[in-house]
């Protein structure tokens, strides 16, 4: 086979091949534990759902916090509310980021102290703690993240956590 044929014949062929390589990038409802979104899931909350969807103000010996998130009408009134603790916290799974629930949540001091622990009802947590430095962990199915938290004297700091 002449070598020109051969060129020819790749040059034709490689962006088809190509064009399939980006096209599974592109395309991750094709990977393997792929959940797609629903056209409700894509829909805000409407004014109704917001109000219908308050949670209860929690205490842990002493620290108030909101969690839940089930739902984009709970989800809207938490960060409605939440907006006032100074710490957030989401929790989520797998590469699309599913929002999980039941996470375990325990926040030291610098000292070591237990300050803060419970179970998430929804894949968010707000925690009015008071300014400082803090280790955190959380715990789902298993699986343990740890990561530090600063707690500022005015405005807020947010942490997203995944899981496998």
């Amino acid at each position: 086979m002449p070598r020109a044929t051969v060129v020819l014949g790749l040059a034709l062929t490689l962006p088809l091949i190509a064009h399939t390589a980006w096209a599974a990038e592109e395309e991750p409802w094709e990977k393997p534990g792929w959940e797609p979104i629903t056209e409700q899931e894509r829909q805000p909350a409407s004014p109704d759902e917001v109000a219908e969807s308050a949670v209860d103000i929690r205490e842990h010996e002493g620290t108030r916090y909101l969690t839940g998130g089930l739902g984009a009408g709970e989800r809207a009134w938490l960060e409605q509310h939440g907006s006032s603790y100074p710490v957030a916290l989401q929790f989520s799974k797998g590469e699309r980021g599913a929002f999980v629930s039941s996470v375990d949540v325990t926040i030291r001091a610098t000292d070591g102290e237990t300050r803060f622990k419970t179970t998430t009802d929804g894949p968010m947590i707000f925690i009015d703690l008071p300014p400082g430095r803090y280790s955190a962990s959380a715990n789902y199915q298993g699986h343990d993240r740890d990561f530090s938290l600063q707690v500022p004297t005015s405005g807020q700091t947010r942490h997203s956590v995944n899981f496998p």
